[in-house]
Formats: C-alpha cells, structure tokens, sequence
C-alpha cells in the first residue's frame, strides 16, 4: 500500500470513535418522521434482505437507524479503497455493519463482485447511487446491475433533517445537528428482471422517484422549520433545493 493510502492511527482509531459517538449522541437527541417505510421494516424483520438506495451525501445516518432504531445487523454497504474507507470501515463496524471495500474505476468490479456475493447469501445490501465520486443527485448504472444480477428489490430511500451542516465535499455531505427533525422517506420497491437488456428506462424510473421522495423529505424541513431558528435551519442556503442542479431536494 503506498504512503498515500496507508492509514493512520487517525482513520484507524481516533476518527472513527469520534464520528461514532459524536453521530450517536447527536442524532439520539433528533425526532425521527418515516414516511412509507412499512415495506422496509416488515421486509426487514422477515429476514428478507432489499438493496438500500440512496444518494451519497444521505448515507451518513443510515447506519445509525437501521442498527439503533430498527434493530437490523444485516447490512453491507460499500466504501472507499482509501484511507477514508477504512476509516469508515471501521465506523461502520461499530454497527454491526460490514463493509465492502471499492470505488470508481480503483477496485469497483471487485467491489461489486463482493456485494453480489453478500446479497446472494441474503444479507441487505447499499450502495450510493450517485457512486463515489458524482455526478451529485444522478443514479449509475451500479445498483441497477446488483438488482439484476440477484433479483433483489432496490428500494430508494431519502433521509433530511430540519437542522443540518453541508461539509464542504463533492456531494455536500448533510451532517445533521442534535435536537433536529429528521425526515426518512421511502419510495416504491423495485425489481429488475433478470432477463432485461435495456436498463436506462429503470434508471430513469429511480432517478424520477429519488426525485420526488427528496421533494417530499424536503417539504417535511420546510414545514417545521419554524420551530428552529432559521439560521439553523437553512445555514445560509435554501434548505429545499440545489442551486444550479434543477431539482428539488433539500
């Protein structure tokens, strides 16, 4: 491993305690709102294992909610070859939570290879839809072939909070503030046959319902927004939307 990649004890030991328990403590202090998620809890507690999907600056909380509020430990998600991944490989350990080491065009196929194997033995899979490195807010072409591949539903999920920071990375990871209202909106499950050649109309379709359950999520900060300080709501920018990338989100 060269000297670029080779962790630290920072990303080893010090961040990902942190991050634990700072996420911990901050989002066990947050009022949680979950929209259509009885397919997710019902499939859950049947063993019935889904592929989780969702946009890369969203994924920070699924961890958290689907170990501590949910009871889940089934889940394998992907992250990084980088020291970042292994930092939140270890993080993500923490949470009973296995991770899959693999990004961009670094380890992908091999990455890949490993959550069709772990979906194949039934665990619950996730995967950003934007990928690891972007386009922001446009779904690949990843989790439409781990569907395929393995006949398990996609089922899109969004997650927003009514107070929050945006770090300033290539996906405006929301990081959520203690004492926030969290909104996690699912969408309808789907399937892709494992006969299909033309994917794109399935992209389209995921695109479009990642779409419209970010718009509603945004709708729920939107209403309550008056019971924080706005200055803490929206942080200097519109907490329902993306400047410049022409759909509602946040």
């Amino acid at each position: 491993m060269s000297r670029k990649y080779k962790p630290t004890v920072v990303h080893t030991h010090i961040a990902p305690a942190v991050i634990y328990w700072f996420t911990r403590a901050a989002l066990s202090t947050c009022r949680l709102t979950v929209v259509d998620g009885a397919y997710f809890e019902e499939r859950g507690r049947a063993g019935k294992n889904m592929i989780l999907a969702s946009w890369h600056n969203r994924l920070v909380t699924l961890p958290y909610y689907y170990y501590f509020t949910y009871g889940f430990t089934n889940l394998a998600m992907m992250v990084s070859q980088s020291r970042d991944g292994e930092m939140f490989k270890r993080l993500l350990a923490r949470y009973k939570i296995t991770a899959v080491r693999g990004s961009g065009s670094r380890g992908a196929t091999s990455a890949l290879r490993t959550l069709l194997r772990a979906a194949r033995a039934g665990h619950d899979t996730s995967v950003a839809l934007d990928g690891s490195k972007g386009p922001r807010y446009r779904v690949q072409s990843g989790v439409l072939m781990l569907a395929k591949m393995t006949g398990v539903p996609i089922l899109p999920v969004t997650i927003d909070a009514t107070r929050k920071i945006r770090l300033k990375t290539w996906d405006r990871m929301i990081v959520p503030l203690p004492f926030s209202r969290m909104f996690a909106v699912f969408g309808e499950p789907m399937t892709i046959p494992r006969d299909a050649v033309d994917l794109e109309p399935y992209r389209r379709r995921l695109q479009d319902t990642m779409d419209s359950i970010c718009a509603r999520a945004a709708m729920g900060v939107s209403r309550n927004r008056e019971w924080f300080p706005s200055s803490h709501a929206l942080h200097g920018e519109a907490a329902h939307s993306d400047a410049g990338d022409g759909h509602v989100h946040e």
